[in-house]
């Protein structure tokens, strides 16, 4: 792939086990000391998530081919965009979130918040001998759309 043609964004993979810990009045994590002395963080629940976000380089495209296009069954692309990569550079697979222009933001917990995500990842053709392309869907907000 040319490298002038490549933009920096950010990918996160679903599925990270994440604890959510108890705080207490003032937000701080809450404590129980176990047998030995040792200072262990209460757990409130477990919840699965997203992959703390990393930096990659791709070229990206609101181009769709009309093969692609038909091979994901897409009927209007337009908030379809591709990102085509050398073969297995990126891990990425349905459901992953990028972010190209948008900023990561987290919530109170520390937890990813998948909303702040410009694209989620749509589909995955990893059938090409040298590039992989992959479908993802701009993630459109309320203040996106035009009343």
């Amino acid at each position: 792939m040319l490298r002038i043609n490549k933009q920096k964004m950010k990918y996160s993979l679903q599925g990270k086990r994440i604890e959510v810990y108890e705080k207490d009045d003032n937000g701080n994590i809450k404590f129980y000391e176990s047998a030995d002395g040792e200072k262990i963080p209460l757990v409130k629940k477990e919840i699965v998530g997203f992959s703390e976000p990393v930096i990659f380089y791709a070229n990206i495209s609101n181009k769709l081919s009309e093969v692609l296009a038909k091979q994901f069954g897409i009927d209007d692309s337009t908030n379809y965009s591709q990102i085509i990569t050398d073969k297995g550079f990126l891990p990425i697979k349905s459901g992953d979130l990028i972010w190209k222009k948008s900023d990561v933001k987290y919530d109170e917990n520390g937890i990813i918040d998948s909303t702040s995500a410009d694209y989620t990842v749509m589909g995955v053709a990893d059938e090409g001998l040298t590039v992989d392309l992959f479908l993802i869907k701009r993630n459109v907000v309320e203040s996106d759309q035009v009343s």
